[in-house]
């Protein structure tokens, strides 16, 4: 800005804006330090700063604010270029830790107390009207300030959240890929704290309704995932986005399983819109496409049943083995298939019957109690199932494999393989 367009007023408050400009030249460095002990017992994000922040950074910071600001009363301040130095400090002050509301709080508390200096001036007491008019010249440059440093900071904010986001990415791809770890991402895990050669496990979610699931979502998810995981100084879970499904790798050293679970219940409970699966715990980088591989397993069973509640895959470790080996449909011809087809034709409920009585761990009387019909009638349904299906549920072969049809048969849409009679 080099025009004369910010002066005060006429020729009634020339020697009003002389006296302002001229003050703040002579006392800056008075000034500055009021400033420096201000936001020393007002802001705790400045107080915490290393020594030598206050009285290097933020006073010279404070000091070159007064000059400009003399600029501007003048009506010949360069704006561009001072304009740059502002956006630059707020650089500075979010690589430094500083938070954007202690840094708009210190501009605050800049055009406060810089005003109450202006109006201390003999001037300004014998001539209020025109000291307001002064007042509104600080107020406006205050605000402008402090937008230019608002715009720099979350800009420099979001690069470095995007670039953290994609590194993120990168390094999860690779890991999860099964190939060689780069050094690139190597130094990154390093920088992290992350050590895979230490015990660790994935927890991948994925979205329900992904149709229904907007990005902007995601990302507010991706939020609530990072602030329920435990804080550790030793070792950090790498986190990020992947399509559908949020992956994390967590550090497990020191850890109990039941820390663990517990860990995993906080999140299922925390990000709804997902379901989710946790593999079991592995030791070395090379591990951590298994343990991705575990987790996709499990976190698909826990789709298909609905829950809300993590599936670990060491509770579903039979299940998704035979999934995984495309025995599913076999074993459903083999085991619950004629049951639901007799059930269907019949309107009888052997399989679930047969659900029941192991869920209550085979016990007659309490499978009879849950279904409300006499023990008898529970043998004479086991007998049909034998009947119907060749397999016994008297005998531990056999009933692994009812068991494990009822689990799979939950929802499977395939054509079934019958048994050759």
């Amino acid at each position: 800005m080099t025009s004369k367009e910010n002066r005060v007023g006429d020729d009634d408050s020339e020697m009003l804006l002389e006296s302002v400009v001229e003050h703040l030249a002579q006392h800056a460095d008075e000034i500055s330090n009021r400033l420096v002990t201000a936001y020393t017992d007002e802001i705790v994000d400045y107080r915490s700063q290393p020594e030598g922040f206050l009285m290097n950074d933020v006073f010279e910071n404070s000091r070159t604010s007064l000059f400009t600001l003399r600029d501007w009363l003048r009506g010949d301040a360069d704006e561009a270029r001072s304009f740059e130095d502002f956006r630059n400090s707020a650089v500075r002050r979010f690589r430094q830790g500083i938070s954007v509301q202690a840094l708009l709080h210190s501009y605050r508390l800049w055009g406060q107390i810089v005003w109450e200096e202006i109006a201390g001036l003999p001037e300004c007491k014998t001539s209020p009207a025109t000291g307001f008019a002064v007042a509104g010249e600080v107020m406006r440059y205050v605000n402008r300030v402090s937008l230019a440093v608002a715009n720099s900071y979350l800009e420099e904010a979001e690069g470095v959240i995007q670039d953290r986001h994609l590194a993120e990415r990168n390094a999860l791809e690779e890991l999860i890929s099964g190939a060689e770890i780069s050094e690139r991402v190597n130094s990154y895990l390093s920088r992290l704290g992350i050590d895979l050669n230490q015990r660790h496990c994935v927890l991948l979610l994925h979205r329900r309704n992904p149709s229904a699931a907007e990005s902007s979502q995601a990302r507010d998810d991706l939020s609530s995932v990072r602030r329920l995981l435990p804080a550790s100084p030793m070792s950090k879970p790498l986190v990020g986005l992947r399509e559908e499904e949020i992956v994390v790798i967590l550090p497990t050293a020191g850890m109990a399983e039941s820390a663990v679970r517990a860990v995993a219940d906080e999140i299922s409970t925390g990000v709804t819109r997902y379901a989710m699966g946790v593999s079991r715990t592995h030791i070395g980088e090379g591990r951590t496409f298994e343990a991705y591989r575990e987790a996709s397993d499990a976190v698909r069973i826990a789709r298909v049943q609905g829950d809300l509640r993590p599936y670990f895959y060491t509770d579903v470790l039979l299940q998704a083995v035979v999934e995984r080996s495309g025995l599913s449909a076999t074993i459903l011809g083999e085991t619950v298939g004629p049951l639901s087809d007799y059930d269907k034709a019949h309107g009888s409920n052997l399989v679930h019957t047969l659900r029941i009585y192991i869920l209550k761990r085979f016990n007659l009387t309490q499978t009879a109690a849950e279904l409300n019909i006499r023990p008898n009638t529970v043998r004479y349904r086991l007998e049909r199932i034998r009947e119907l299906s060749g397999r016994d549920p008297n005998r531990p072969d056999d009933l692994v494999l009812l068991a494990l049809g009822t689990r799979i048969g939950h929802d499977f849409s395939g054509p079934i393989v019958r048994r050759q009679s």
